[in-house]
């Protein structure tokens, strides 16, 4: 699948507002695993001779306003298209009571973990938008944890196509075996962000 994007989304414009569009619809649902685009994003970025850093802001603002139409579609739509016949095809009653576990054990904080997992992420979010969660505070729990993932496979990306670039398939293997230790930084990331979180709840209570 790697080398699909990264042979069809070239061209100066392709290769930019293709991952960009590609990750407003894994937000809505698309089955493709988002920190592939970022990886792709990200190569995609060193060979058009971008900046990393520029490519990472563009696609932050794309999982955001992926994000962010489901949450939407939830406020305003809620539980109607939820009992929909093709809703329950991606979201059978198992799944939705999962969700509904999830968000009772973890309340807001859910909505930063939800990032972190792809399986169950669109409908949580769909979810907190129909149970009225403030826009704010969707965004800024969900912008916290795209900060924290975003940066890191856009720059892994980049980095790794210009050092292995010249050789698809060993930039494919070489990807693969960091791809885990990049997954494993960004869980540090999170339980960090989550005992600051924790202190001060605890200090100021």
């Amino acid at each position: 699948m790697l080398e699909t994007f990264l042979t069809h989304l070239q061209g100066p414009l392709l290769s930019l507002w293709g991952p960009f569009f590609i990750l407003v619809l894994c937000g809505l649902g698309l089955p493709i695993p988002e920190d592939l685009i970022l990886l792709v994003a990200g190569a995609l970025a060193h060979i058009e001779d971008r900046s990393w850093l520029a490519v990472s802001i563009l696609m932050y603002v794309a999982v955001l306003a992926g994000d962010t139409l489901i949450f939407m579609g939830g406020r305003h739509l809620g539980g109607r298209l939820l009992e929909s016949t093709l809703a329950r095809q991606f979201f059978p009653p198992e799944k939705r009571l999962r969700v509904e576990q999830f968000y009772a054990r973890h309340g807001a904080k859910g909505l930063f973990l939800a990032r972190f997992l792809p399986g169950l992420r669109s409908l949580v979010f769909f979810s907190a938008g129909s149970l009225g969660v403030p826009l704010l505070t969707f965004l800024l729990l969900d912008g916290l944890a795209a900060l924290l993932s975003v940066p890191v496979f856009v720059g892994l990306g980049y980095w790794l196509w210009a050092r292995y670039g010249h050789d698809l398939a060993q930039f494919s293997a070489v990807l693969e075996q960091v791809h885990d230790w990049s997954l494993g930084l960004v869980a540090m990331a999170v339980l960090v962000v989550l005992c600051l979180v924790w202190r001060r709840v605890r200090a100021g209570r």
